[in-house]
């Protein structure tokens, strides 16, 4: 098991030795009317137009005018590859992502995981993006029917992500970003956490003509009940390949390991292929990818309690829109 852990970690940390190799206006004169003084009235009555809008309008107005080329700014500036199934892009994105996860677990069980946790991605500055996440719902069916629920799971309210170096496809080819993710125990009993959650990641990726590779390292911190819950060190890594411009077929290495509560010192991995069509133009300044992918758990043996892995293979369906 640790020697499939070890591999992965290898994986990512040879994807980031490459990355590191590759590396006062002017006024007329205005004569004065000596016929017709003017008093104090007249002057209040026509007062001298401004034409200087008031500096709060005229920032936030300039803001939003200047959003798309702000956006253009910043897209010139990063590499262009597709947006992995599982692992957290460090690119910065302008786009609505909704995903279906289907997952089957080791004792029969299935849950579907409507929307994932995505959302709305904002690109705000020419190195900062926000994400305004969505809660997902929450179906899972058991063989009896015994165990069966619906519901709204924890809600991931925002994250921010700040891209700290990056180079064109056609330059370097490589990003860097750190980002940080909020989630709010607001989900049904069964799914809920009972916690704030932190989910601090920095994401690596460097391209090589039409390849790729992208890297994530990062923890699921709760602020309370880690005795129980414990921390998830998440470790991803997708390699992927460009064909014909609108085809992106990839495989990533998904694993978690815990440090401390009920599963302290065990780790779980999945391996995902997967396939990206995109980004394919349906309007002016709107594109549409849609991917999907089959997920297999290679470690652990399936066992009860504490459930690991967390569920044996899962279906994994993704949709964007950026603009």
């Amino acid at each position: 098991m640790h020697n499939r852990y070890a591999t992965v970690t290898h994986i990512s940390v040879a994807a980031v030795a490459v990355f590191i190799a590759g590396l006062v206006p002017a006024y007329a004169d205005t004569p004065l009317d000596l016929s017709t003084p003017q008093t104090v009235a007249d002057n209040a009555a026509t007062p001298p137009a401004s034409t200087t809008p008031p500096p709060e309008v005229n920032g936030l107005q300039a803001y939003f005018a200047n959003w798309s080329a702000r956006v253009a700014q910043a897209q010139a500036s990063q590499p262009e590859w597709a947006s992995p199934l599982v692992t957290t892009n460090p690119m910065l994105e302008e786009r609505y992502r909704f995903d279906v996860p289907i997952d089957h677990i080791g004792n029969g069980s299935d849950t579907t995981n409507l929307d994932g946790g995505k959302g709305l991605d904002l690109i705000v500055a020419p190195t900062e993006e926000i994400q305004i996440g969505t809660p997902a719902y929450v179906i899972h069916s058991t063989p009896t029917g015994k165990g069966d629920y619906s519901g709204w799971g924890d809600y991931p309210v925002f994250r921010f992500k700040q891209r700290l170096l990056s180079s064109p496809q056609d330059e370097d080819n490589y990003v860097v970003s750190a980002w940080l993710q909020i989630q709010v125990p607001t989900g049904i009993e069964k799914v809920t956490n009972h916690a704030v959650t932190l989910l601090p990641t920095i994401g690596f990726g460097k391209g090589f003509g039409s390849f790729s590779i992208v890297g994530n390292f990062g923890a699921v911190i709760p602020t309370a009940y880690e005795g129980k819950l414990g921390i998830q060190v998440t470790n991803n890594a997708a390699l992927q390949y460009r064909i014909f411009r609108y085809f992106t077929p990839e495989v990533e290495f998904n694993n978690t390991y815990w440090s401390n509560g009920t599963r302290n010192g065990r780790d779980q991995l999945f391996i995902t292929p997967g396939l990206l069509i995109g980004r394919l133009p349906i309007a002016p300044g709107l594109g549409w990818t849609v991917g999907f992918g089959y997920q297999t758990a290679i470690t652990p043996k399936f066992q009860a309690s504490p459930l690991l892995p967390a569920y044996d293979h899962a279906w994994l369906l993704t949709t964007r829109f950026a603009f």
